[in-house]
């Protein structure tokens, strides 16, 4: 298991877990990002946000909130 922001770009990975307060858990959700879902990193650069493609959308995540999402890489 490894932290979102730790991945590298073209990585493919699957949420395992969401960690973190029911306020951060339910807006990761309410975007689209639940435990099962599957993701490609997209760009991650050292000082901005993490961009991923999930669900046939781009999102981004800043890196105190990826650091609470747990992953495995496929």
């Amino acid at each position: 298991m490894e932290k979102l922001s730790a991945l590298k770009e073209k990585t493919k990975a699957k949420v395992i877990e969401i960690l973190g307060d029911t306020h951060f858990q339910s807006r990761i959700i309410s975007i689209g990002i639940t435990v099962g879902s599957e993701i490609e990193v997209i760009q991650n650069y050292k000082k901005q946000p993490v961009l991923m493609y999930c669900r046939n959308t781009t999102i981004a995540v800043n890196k105190k909130e990826a650091d609470k999402i747990m992953m495995e890489i496929l």
